[in-house]
Formats: C-alpha cells, sequence, structure tokens
C-alpha cells in the first residue's frame, strides 16, 4: 500500500522545535499547515509529531553519503519539502537555524498532526 502525505508544511517557519533524545520523538510547531486531503490552507497553530521510526538518517547538503540523525540534526527552520520515496521512507529535506540543509530519511515513522 502506498503512502500518502495528508499534510504539507513547505516554507512554512518553524515556530518551535522538540527532539527528544530518549525516546525519539520530534516535535515541530507551526502558525499554519496545508491540509492536502481538502486542498486548502488552515491558518491555525499545530503539531506535528514524528515518532517511532525504525531508523532516521540525513545526508548534509549535496553529499551522498547518510549519516545517524542524531550527530547532525539541527534546529529545523523551513521543512522545504516532504515526500514518501521509492524505498518508502519519508524523505524531506529541511532547513536549519544555523543556515544547513538536511535531507532527513524515516523508516516507517509514526506521523500526527495536533
Amino acid at each position: 500500500m502506498e503512502k500518502k502525505l495528508e499534510y504539507s508544511f513547505d516554507d512554512e517557519p518553524v515556530s518551535k522545535f522538540c527532539y527528544d533524545l530518549d525516546t525519539q520523538k520530534i516535535e515541530v510547531h507551526f502558525r499554519g499547515h496545508y491540509d492536502l486531503i481538502k486542498d486548502t490552507y488552515l491558518d491555525a497553530p499545530c503539531i506535528w509529531v514524528i515518532e517511532n521510526w525504525e531508523y532516521a538518517k540525513c545526508t548534509l547538503g549535496d553529499e551522498q553519503k547518510r549519516y545517524d540523525l542524531n550527530k547532525h540534526i539541527g534546529v529545523f527552520s523551513l521543512i522545504l519539502y516532504m515526500k514518501y520515496n521509492d524505498n518508502k521512507e519519508l524523505e524531506m529535506l529541511v532547513n536549519t537555524v544555523d543556515n544547513r540543509y538536511l535531507t532527513l530519511f524515516f523508516k516507517d515513522p509514526k506521523l500526527s498532526l495536533k
């Protein structure tokens, strides 16, 4: 079964970022998001949660080598895109507050929107 995203945060500034190293849970706060099911923008605060992944890797800039997420994660300022790739990983390109570009890969994450 093909996985589909129900929402998008493309170019939506991050207002708060939390990464719990012990439970491997990421919370990203936004002032709004785009609902892909209803095809509409919702101008209301929300929290996107990524957790319980099988593995999480990242690449730096244009590099192809994948690193463990914990080695290079930074505070997100923008999510530039997210999609499920051909390997069925959640793939995200993010810009961090220190102006790095990271491509993140999560295998079988649990996603929720509050």
